[in-house]
C-alpha cells in the first residue's frame, strides 16, 4: 500500500526520508543480529552516536508493542543500536503505551503526525542557524 500517492512512496520510504532530512543516515529493510526491520537510522554529533531502530506498521496493538521491544532488546544486547521507534499511522492504545513505558523504556512510541511535527521544528531550527 503507498503511503503518499503523489510521490508513490511507501509509508517506510516516506518516514525514512524525513530522518535523512534531520541529518540521519539511513538504510532500508536492513537486517540487524539476523533480524529484519524496516530501518536503521543513524546520527553523529558531538554528544555521540546516535543508532536507532525505526518500525513502521498502519496500527499496533499491545502484542505489536511487546513484539518491537524484544527485537530492539535483542538488537541492543548485541551493542548494535542505542534505542527503538515504533511509529504508526494511527494513535497507540492505552495498555500498550503504560506497558511501553513500564518494561520498554528504550523504545518510543510516536504516531506519523508527531513525527512530522518533531520534524518540521527541527528543520526551522536549522533555519536559525543558516543550515
Amino acid at each position: 500500500m503507498s503511503y503518499n500517492l503523489q510521490s508513490g512512496k511507501t509509508f517506510e520510504e516516506t518516514v525514512e526520508t524525513l530522518f535523512k532530512q534531520m541529518g540521519y543516515q539511513t538504510k532500508l529493510k536492513p537486517v540487524l543480529h539476523t533480524r529484519t526491520t524496516h530501518i536503521h537510522a543513524v546520527m553523529h554529533h558531538p554528544k555521540g552516536t546516535q543508532r536507532l531502530l525505526i518500525e513502521c506498521k498502519n496500527s499496533a496493538n499491545i502484542h505489536d508493542v511487546q513484539q518491537f521491544c524484544s527485537k530492539v532488546a535483542f538488537t541492543k544486547e548485541s551493542a548494535e543500536i542505542d534505542g527503538g521507534l515504533l511509529i504508526v499511522n494511527t494513535g497507540f492504545s492505552e495498555e500498550a503505551i503504560s506497558w511501553c513505558k513500564k518494561n520498554c523504556s528504550f523504545v518510543q512510541l510516536k504516531t506519523y503526525k508527531q513525527l512530522i511535527a518533531r520534524s518540521a521544528s527541527f528543520r526551522r531550527m536549522l533555519k536559525k542557524f543558516n543550515y
